[in-house]
């Protein structure tokens, strides 16, 4: 009987070895389960949507409990650690509400399509908005590099940025006004810290296809200028330094939107679907009008098609109908969109080589100014760019089972084809786990993936990289809603 057991308890650990690379090779020996010579008694998560557990448009129990810095407490606790309880700020389920009152969730209603959008629900409420102190996660969904100090009042920001989640996150404003406050006055102060801040200072530009559609206008946009980025994420890593002297602190780099589904889906799927209609009619960056540009999409370095346009092509009107945008003269409803130059793609939902050259020029520079503070200050690097394109690439290996970066069927991203599911979320947190141990000699056991849930639906029946999904206008605007 003890043999049993013995052998049962070395094979667990054997397997959740694998966890630590793209690779099923178990490496030789036992895993050490300690923290070195560290003591941690406290952890704080900073950052956005990617921190807080956000998935499928939303914030909600059954994912917040995936979130990668929640499955790093988990395995912090189990090297040693005494860090109790780790809080998050929950939404219970189904959800928040979005701007239709309804729970913003969307969800897969039907493998026929596959069909993806709300339930119409009504929102879940806050659990334990009643804890008198910071929250241990202060992962703010929406949240950029300059959000880490700005003190505005969290009821104004619920105003000027519509986002509900900096009063959601940091509701108790004696404890501090602006994420940095409240991490501070956190008590014990933390022993290590999680910083991944800066990838909605370029995903509100990408998102939108380089523009801002908002209150039936058509804005222009950019990223957050380089210089300006350097310039804050180094004041908020001298900032914690001087005030965490002793603190160990892990960031993570920004991934390339083409390692990200929301902008690799459409493409494929329109190209499976239309063969022997395209070429497509869409408008360059700036254009309002007819279309003034054209694509097969397999020229060397096409324009990618978001995830919103998956609502929309092969209609007409329905986009400047849903976005309230009046139709500019010369443009022709009465056409199919994309198959006629005078109904083009609209700019919105389309990112040409231009566009995709400044979002590639500023995730080149924000990563450069991570590595240099990084560098500098002697913190932990996890290098998420090359992670997300290794994945993109071959995919995730663990236990036998492939993972992969494409939408629906890949397991690793959620139903907004930017932030992970809870086995997405396992492997950052691994990832996390790994350069933890390597930098400060500690031995955090890995998670443990294949128990944490992908999207639950059969969809064999589904060839990867083909599909081109009905996501609902309602589901487009509940994802969109984050970076308004």
């Amino acid at each position: 009987m003890k043999s049993t057991t013995l052998c049962t308890a070395l094979c667990s650990a054997l397997i959740a070895i694998l966890f630590i690379s793209c690779s099923d090779e178990a490496p030789s020996g036992l895993p050490k389960s300690d923290l070195g010579n560290n003591t941690i008694a406290k952890y704080v998560s900073i950052g956005n949507s990617l921190t807080a557990g956000y998935q499928s448009g939303a914030l909600f129990e059954d994912g917040q409990r995936y979130s990668f810095p929640n499955l790093i407490a988990q395995q912090l606790v189990k090297a040693g650690a005494t860090i109790g309880t780790f809080e998050q700020p929950i939404w219970g389920n189904p959800g928040n509400p979005g701007s239709s009152g309804k729970a913003a969730r969307i969800e897969l209603i039907s493998l026929e399509g596959p069909d993806i959008r709300p339930r119409g629900l009504a929102p879940g409420t806050p659990l334990n908005a009643s804890l008198n102190r910071p929250y241990d996660n202060l992962g703010i969904p929406g949240a950029m590099i300059v959000d880490f100090f700005d003190t505005t009042d969290v009821n104004t920001k619920l105003v000027t940025r519509q986002n509900p989640f900096f009063k959601h996150v940091l509701r108790d404003q004696s404890k501090g006004k602006s994420v940095f406050e409240q991490a501070k006055n956190i008590s014990p102060k933390a022993d290590l810290i999680s910083f991944w801040l800066g990838n909605n200072d370029v995903l509100l530009y990408a998102v939108y296809g380089g523009v801002i559609v908002a209150g039936g206008t058509v804005i222009p946009n950019a990223p957050t200028p380089a210089a300006t980025f350097d310039q804050l994420y180094k004041a908020a890593i001298d900032s914690l330094k001087n005030n965490f002297p002793a603190t160990k602190i892990i960031v993570a780099n920004i991934p390339d939107i083409k390692s990200i589904p929301y902008f690799t889906t459409v493409n494929p799927g329109v190209v499976a679907k239309y063969k022997g209609v395209i070429p497509f009619s869409y408008q360059k960056h700036g254009n309002r009008g007819v279309g003034d540009g054209v694509t097969y999409f397999t020229e060397p370095n096409p324009p990618l098609l978001t995830l919103a346009a998956s609502a929309y092509i092969g209609k007409k009107g329905e986009w400047y109908r849903d976005n309230n945008v009046s139709v500019p003269a010369g443009i022709d409803t009465n056409q199919t969109m994309g198959i006629d130059y005078t109904n083009p793609i609209p700019d919105a939902l389309i990112l040409d080589s231009l566009e995709q050259a400044e979002i590639a020029k500023a995730i080149a520079a924000y990563n450069t100014a991570i590595a240099s503070a990084a560098t500098s200050k002697n913190l932990a690097l996890v290098d998420i760019h090359t992670i997300f394109n290794d994945i993109k690439k071959n995919g995730f290996k663990v236990a036998g089972e492939t993972f992969t970066a494409d939408f629906v069927t890949g397991g690793l991203f959620s139903l907004d084809g930017i932030h992970p599911t809870g086995r997405g979320a396992g492997i950052l947190a691994n990832e996390f786990i790994k350069v933890l141990n390597a930098k400060y000699g500690m031995h955090i056991p890995y998670t443990d993936i294949s128990q944490l849930p992908g999207i639950p639906a059969p969809l064999g029946k589904y060839t990867a990289g083909t599909i081109l999904p009905k996501l609902s206008p309602q589901a487009v605007k509940n994802i969109l809603e984050l970076w308004r």
